[in-house]
């Protein structure tokens, strides 16, 4: 007996499709790259040049979903940290990309560095519920010319998961491979073993970056996975109706999915079952409204109709600190994610609209994807767990505690045990008022003392610095 949500009815998910389909063949996509414009008109797109229009074709998309997986390894540097997207099971990632860290030391919130994001891959990497590390932090001390560089290693010393990162430029990208390279054990990428992926995302409404498509559509070619965000803002860069922001969102996807199936069929992809509401009092992105829960209902929905391996998005929220309302939201859209049944997660260790990392925080989070998941179990109803020949020798005013059968079914995990959101008596509490926020710092810093991640391949460490020394002298002048 599984708890799950059900999907929505098919026919209005063949609505927000068909409509995603009539936008994209009337309405059309700009793509400012003028090689991907060529591409799709090669590959049978209506394009207007002087507009820098792209008008896709229904077949054109139907060709694209046809030839994308259905099945995709997200592997790990190091093998045992493979993810499989496969729909069997959801997995933990971080979210990405903030500005900010709240830094459980001091308590201040700060512009993100380099340190802050190493330490969350590191956080990330001992934390047995997260699969893939995504780089949850821009590194505001990094050089802008080799920004993504300096975060990719120290993503790859710190964690041997998955790393989902973002590359900026086309011109990046030779770098990129190169250091992807070096970190692999055999000195060079393999697309059949791919431990970096990145996290495309469209810029609404109905376009797309010229330099983030020249790049994704450059790695896409040497295989690297694809987690494709429409990142819309529901009533500003999207229409302001959950079904049109869905269907907005779902025909963005769609133009970037077609794109790479262009240029590498086959490449894997994955669909990212979210996109943004506005707060329209504070003109603030509001990541745990009851909108982007809905949002995510029909996105998964969407990503399972056409397929695709879907990532959802959970655990985050727009507090600004610890509190009441950073765990309701992470509470509720975690929990209302999980049971959609995604393949991926993503949100962990982030407050303040997801802008702002709190290393604490991840672990917490990973204690309510532990609940969640526990929900998503269900409970078994046979003979052996209605134990009614337990209830018969124990009897009338007897008790649990001394059966056998007791200390079997809490061994094999049938109640949850908590680790840092602990139950205890007033009393015990009184004594040293020690919350859960105190006791994920000690975690943390315990972690950050004692892990020791996947070690490099021998020579990478020099490579590193050889590659981002050669990319900051000639990527300074493009």
């Amino acid at each position: 007996m599984r708890p799950r949500i059900a999907p929505p009815p098919a026919e209005e998910v063949e609505a927000l499709h068909r409509a995603s389909l009539e936008v994209l063949e009337r309405t059309g996509v700009v793509f400012p790259d003028s090689a991907a414009r060529a591409a799709l008109a090669g590959a049978g797109a209506r394009v207007d040049e002087q507009a820098r229009l792209v008008r896709i074709p229904r077949q054109l998309v139907a060709d694209a979903l046809a030839a994308a997986p259905r099945d995709v390894l997200l592997a790990g540097r190091d093998p045992s940290h493979d993810v499989r997207c496969d729909g069997s099971r959801t997995v933990l990632s971080l979210d990405g990309t903030g500005t900010y860290t709240l830094d459980h030391v001091t308590g201040v919130r700060r512009a993100s560095i380099i340190k802050d994001l190493a330490e969350a891959a590191r956080v990330a990497d001992a934390a047995p519920e997260i699969g893939a590390v995504w780089n949850v932090v821009s590194a505001s001390d990094a050089s802008p010319t080799t920004r993504v560089l300096d975060e990719l290693a120290a993503c790859l010393r710190n964690t041997g998961k998955h790393i989902q990162g973002e590359v900026r430029r086309a011109e990046e990208v030779p770098y990129v491979m190169e250091m992807l390279a070096a970190a692999s054990p055999h000195g060079r990428w393999d697309p059949a073993r791919p431990f970096f992926s990145i996290v495309y995302c469209s810029a609404p409404p109905l376009r797309h970056d010229p330099n983030l498509s020249a790049a994704a559509a450059a790695l896409a070619c040497h295989g690297v996975p694809m987690c494709i965000y429409a990142m819309g803002l529901a009533g500003a860069t999207a229409p302001v109706t959950v079904a049109g922001a869905v269907m907005q969102a779902n025909a963005e996807i769609l133009s970037a999915l077609v794109l790479f199936q262009v240029v590498r069929p086959g490449v894997p992809c994955i669909y990212v079952a979210d996109t943004g509401v506005l707060d329209m009092r504070t003109g603030l992105y509001s990541a745990a409204s009851p909108e982007s829960v809905l949002i995510t209902h029909a996105m998964t929905a969407l990503g399972r109709r056409y397929g695709l391996p879907v990532m959802a998005t959970g655990l985050t929220g727009d507090a600004n600190a610890f509190g009441v309302m950073s765990g309701a939201d992470a509470g509720m859209t975690a929990l209302a994610a999980m049971l959609m049944e995604p393949d991926l997660l993503c949100g962990a260790g982030m407050h303040d609209g997801a802008q702002m990392l709190s290393l604490p925080k991840i672990l917490l989070d990973c204690e309510l994807f532990r609940r969640c998941r526990r929900v998503l179990e269900g409970m078994i109803v046979d003979d052996e767990h209605l134990m009614t020949g337990v209830v018969d020798a124990v009897g009338p005013g007897g008790h649990f505690l001394k059966a056998h059968e007791t200390r079997t079914h809490l061994r094999a995990g049938e109640l949850h045990v908590p680790e840092l959101l602990l139950r205890e008596p007033y009393e015990t509490w009184s004594l040293s008022r020690q919350d859960e926020v105190t006791r994920a710092c000690a975690a943390v810093d315990e972690i950050l003392l004692r892990h020791v991640p996947t070690p490099l391949p021998l020579g990478a460490e020099g490579r590193f610095e050889e590659l981002i020394a050669a990319a900051g002298a000639e990527l300074a002048a493009v």
